[in-house]
């Protein structure tokens, strides 16, 4: 593996079609995030469950807004009981 210099991006990754959500079958680890992008995977540890909500939350938008207008989906708000 080359050595890399700090602070030197090593690879770039668009948010378009990723996925991410609780890690919640790997048991090594607490509040554990898992995101799948470009056909890879990433396990994120954050502190806490707090954190763990506003890193999904924040990864959710992000994603939602990555793709050109044309291409996104028609959100779904929440369903109401008549």
């Amino acid at each position: 593996v080359p050595e890399v210099p700090e602070g030197e991006l090593i690879k770039a990754y668009t948010l378009q079609h990723a996925e991410s959500g609780l890690g919640n079958d790997y048991l090594k680890r607490k509040n554990v995030i898992r995101v799948r992008m470009e056909g890879e995977q990433f396990l994120l540890q954050a502190m806490n469950v707090a954190s763990v909500v506003e890193w999904i939350e924040g990864l959710h938008s992000a994603t939602n807004v990555a793709l050109d207008l044309d291409e996104r989906p028609m959100p779904r708000g929440p369903l109401f009981p008549r």
